[in-house]
Parts: structure tokens; C-alpha cells; sequence
């Protein structure tokens, strides 16, 4: 074979090595699964809380059970591709021990919350097992000047209204989680997952903390009265 003919068909076969490549990658990237992303449900004063006295607070056994505060309806409307949604065992929660909340005698009857955090695991579309998850733990219930100032505290964060919460805080970077409180209570929404959402060119960590976990805050708020 002629030094010509010999490079055209290395020419050739190179082309063909490029275009065969190209052509699987478009291939995988049409593989990828999407889900869609909804919005909260709007449940309004699903969750009543009694009007607290001025400097009072709420003894932790007789804080809401968070799983009312997000509920499988809620995931459901907010991740309608979710399978296998199931209710994870209660996690025991310790009530915040801060000076404020200490002198109200109510305090010291119980200091914990048998059902004070609530989590869902869950499989969405491209995950080949349950690796999203959604968390919601309730932090105080008090005064809401005092739940004010203990959201300050906890947070170092000012009164920043979003959500339908009165103030609602995130660390940033990769923090999957919002801690907000509206009226007398004071709670904390995260999660976890590594599905590709539609639109978002965001990882999924990113989406999870601006986009995912706000509509849950969305759920809570809307059904605190």
C-alpha cells in the first residue's frame, strides 16, 4: 500500500474513532433520567399551636409530631417521580438548653421529643436504590420573641423572610439544610440526593438546598396556625 493510501485510511479510521465516540456520548446523555420537581401542597393550618404567654415555653413532650409537619402528601406534590416513599422509625430529639428557655419552670418537666424528627427515604428516576432522603426536626417551640432570639443564636443569621417563614437560614456551600421559624415555632428541613432534576444544570446538592428544600419549608410553614 502506497504512503497516501496509507494515510488517507488512518485518516478514515480516525474519523470513524471520533464519530462513533461522539455518538455514544450523545447516546449516554440521552440515557440520563430526569425527574421533575413540584411544589408544596398548600395545607393550610393543618398544624395549630396554642398561643404561648410572654417569656413561656413549650415542654418538648408536648411539641407536634414532626411528621405531621411534612407528611407523605407533601413529598409526594413536591417529588411527584418519588417510589418506594417510605416513613422512617421517629428519632428521638433533645430540647435546645439556652438561659431564656431554662427559666421558664415548663421547661424542666421534659427536656426531650419522642417524635420530634420525621425522615422519608425514597427512590427517584436514574437512582438504582432509596438514596434520597427528607428530614424535618423540630427545634423550640416558645414565646416567639423568645424563639426570635434563639434562632439568632443558633443561626447568626437576621429576620430574612422567605418560604412563608418568618426568618429562615442556610450555612451555605454544600449545607442541605434550612432552619426557619414561624410564630412559636423554630425548626429545621434537609435531605439528601442524587437524582438529575429537570431544567437545573446544578448538581444535585445544589438543586437539594435552593430549589428542593425550600418547597418543603414551603409545607411546614403553610400549615403552622
Amino acid at each position: 500500500m502506497k504512503t497516501k493510501d496509507r494515510i488517507s485510511w488512518i485518516a478514515l479510521a480516525v474519523g470513524l474513532l471520533i464519530a462513533g465516540t461522539a455518538w455514544a456520548t450523545l447516546q449516554i446523555a440521552d440515557a440520563v433520567t430526569e425527574t421533575s420537581l413540584g411544589k408544596a401542597p398548600h395545607q393550610a393550618g393543618d398544624v395549630h399551636l396554642d398561643p404561648l404567654k410572654k417569656g413561656e415555653v413549650l415542654a418538648a413532650d408536648r411539641w407536634p409530631y414532626a411528621c405531621a409537619l411534612v407528611d407523605q402528601k407533601d413529598v409526594e406534590a413536591i417529588l411527584p417521580d418519588a417510589e418506594e416513599v417510605r416513613e422512617e422509625p421517629p428519632l428521638h430529639v433533645y430540647a435546645p438548653s439556652i438561659k431564656e428557655f431554662a427559666a421558664d419552670p415548663a421547661w424542666k418537666r421534659s427536656d426531650s421529643a419522642d417524635y420530634g424528627r420525621c425522615e422519608y427515604s425514597m427512590e427517584l428516576p436514574g437512582e438504582t436504590f432509596a438514596a434520597t432522603r427528607v428530614w424535618v426536626r423540630v427545634d423550640a417551640v416558645a414565646d416567639p420573641e423568645l424563639i426570635a432570639g434563639y434562632y439568632e443564636d443558633v443561626t447568626r443569621s437576621g429576620d430574612s423572610k422567605r418560604f412563608g417563614a418568618d426568618a429562615c437560614a442556610n450555612d451555605g456551600g454544600l449545607d442541605d439544610s434550612w432552619t426557619c421559624r414561624k410564630g412559636s415555632l423554630m425548626f429545621t428541613v434537609g435531605g439528601q440526593t442524587t437524582a438529575t432534576f429537570e431544567g437545573r444544570m446544578d448538581s444535585a446538592p445544589f438543586v437539594w438546598r435552593d430549589d428542593v428544600g425550600p418547597e418543603f419549608v414551603r409545607a411546614v410553614t403553610a400549615k403552622v396556625s
